[in-house]
């Protein structure tokens, strides 16, 4: 008989799916969906998710949010009454603030609240990259000269596990010739109030003019309201099984954002041999290594440099086999399992 788990998520991601996969392997898992795309529904979820946690926290030995923040409140509340061990995955956005962009669970008064109660109150913390914990933030000079949850949450104690995103090189690889000159992001609530600036279309943008002859394309594009330059393909949101046949044929995959954990997309593109081209944020230079290109700092003329530089080197084909190599190498799903599983177990 396997023991009962609790898991609080605010959507089917591919990160959320994996993780369920792991954790059904040794738990039964009792899984809750709080929607977060309408804040005017926040309280009949708060209920709803209230009833789920009484009718079910009493047989359950685990409780897991994914990510902190409103909808992991409750769960840790219950979880601190009943005895229960609890546990958070911290991803990205529960572990920063950009006022610039009014982005991030530590730019807002309430979201603060519930976001460092939660990570307080908790077991244990599970971010996938140290840089969701603190470093320094050099990237551009409008927000906070740190990022990470113990930057802004003073005197935390909670114990931390860092364990890097996973990937199945069988599913992601390169079976096609690459289209030259091609970049390619991927990106969700790009027409959002801050996505178009967070996932840094605004750079792509604005350079994509001076590089007449590449093509950019922009998966989730199609919400932007912006209208884009000429070799700029803003395409629509794409199932899992269409994207690995769109990424083999992409040359370079670029990431501007201006706040990342562990990009999923990022290590996809590189397991199928796109060059990463990517901002200095986050996890992003750690997991490209000397695989690609780092753009240091938000500026225009240094992205024009870096993308000239790219398009000028005669052995991507080796770059992209070395990226490839390099997901392989340190990040598979198995060694992911493998140290969550290992780290729960010493909770319960």
């Amino acid at each position: 008989m396997k023991q009962k788990l609790l898991y609080f998520h605010a959507g089917r991601s591919s990160f959320v799916i994996k993780d369920i996969e792991i954790l059904q392997e040794k738990y039964d898992v009792n899984e809750f969906f709080f929607n977060t795309t309408n804040k005017k529904s926040y309280l009949i979820e708060f209920i709803k998710q209230k009833l789920f946690i009484l009718s079910k926290i009493f047989g359950a030995k685990l409780i897991v949010c994914q990510f902190a923040g409103h909808y992991s409140f409750l769960p840790i509340l219950f979880a601190k009454l009943f005895f229960k061990k609890s546990v958070i995955v911290a991803g990205g956005t529960d572990c920063v603030a950009f006022p610039s962009i009014a982005y991030g669970n530590f730019n807002g008064k309430l979201m603060r609240f519930t976001t460092s109660f939660s990570f307080k109150n908790c077991d244990l913390i599970l971010p996938v990259h140290q840089t969701l914990v603190e470093y320094d933030y050099t990237y551009q000079p409008n927000d906070f000269p740190k990022q990470g949850f113990k930057y802004f949450i003073k005197n935390i104690n909670t114990k931390v596990v860092v364990i890097p995103n996973g990937y199945d090189s069988k599913k992601w690889f390169c079976d096609s010739d690459k289209e030259k000159r091609s970049f390619i992001t991927i990106g969700a609530g790009l027409g959002s109030r801050f996505g178009f600036s967070l996932k840094g279309i605004d750079m792509i943008f604005e350079i994509a003019p001076k590089f007449p002859d590449a093509i950019f394309y922009i998966v989730g594009g199609s919400s932007i309201k912006t209208v884009a330059p000429a070799n700029v393909k803003l395409l629509e949101n794409m199932p899992n099984d269409q994207i690995q046949p769109l990424l083999s044929k992409m040359q370079f995959y670029i990431q501007l954002s201006l706040s990342e954990g562990f990009p999923n997309a990022l290590s996809e593109a590189m397991l199928c041999e796109c060059v990463p081209l990517v901002s200095n944020v986050g996890g992003m230079p750690d997991i490209i290594d000397d695989c690609g290109y780092l753009l240091k700092h938000k500026d225009q003329d240094e992205l024009f440099r870096l993308i000239s530089s790219a398009l000028n080197n005669n052995d991507l084909s080796a770059l992209g086999k070395k990226a490839r190599k390099r997901i392989v190498d340190n990040y598979t799903f198995e060694n992911r399992k493998n140290i969550l599983l290992a780290e729960l177990e010493k909770l319960v």
